[in-house]
């Protein structure tokens, strides 16, 4: 990796674990539409995605994606525009896009929020949920 891909990397790391707390932060404010029962210790959305991450997804598994995803994409789209295409130069799809445009000194770096939202999830806020605990999710583990 260049210093100049090394401090694109950096940049785009940086935006994306300030915006993974505030996604995690929004979570931890919603409980409404909870899913693991009234007698649950859990205590908000962020828990059951916890629990879920940490041992079986649920049936409703779409779902909490797709709530992570937007409050991402809420995020992201307040991202000024030369940090939301560093964040998309780590995706994947990014890959094909600088193969294609190597010799272009030109060329507009795309953005694709969709896969900036999945990479977000991939690789910074899952990874939290797996190593994330508390009291009421290591005793609803233990149930």
């Amino acid at each position: 990796m260049n210093y100049r891909d090394k401090i694109i990397s950096d940049i785009a790391e940086a935006a994306c674990n300030r915006l993974s707390r505030k996604v995690i932060h929004s979570l931890m404010q919603l409980n409404q539409g909870m899913q693991s029962g009234s007698d649950t210790p859990l205590k908000n959305i962020w828990d059951e995605i916890c629990v879920q991450v940490q041992d079986q997804e649920s049936v409703m598994w779409d779902a909490y994606s797709d709530t992570m995803e937007s409050l991402i994409l809420e995020n992201v789209t307040q991202l000024d525009t030369a940090t939301k295409r560093a964040i998309w130069l780590q995706t994947d799809g990014s890959i094909d896009w600088s193969i294609d445009h190597e010799d272009s000194e030109d060329q507009e770096v795309p953005i694709a929020y969709d896969e900036i939202a999945a990479y977000i999830l991939k690789d910074f806020i899952l990874p939290i949920a797996a190593d994330w605990s508390n009291e009421r999710i290591r005793r609803y583990l233990e149930r």
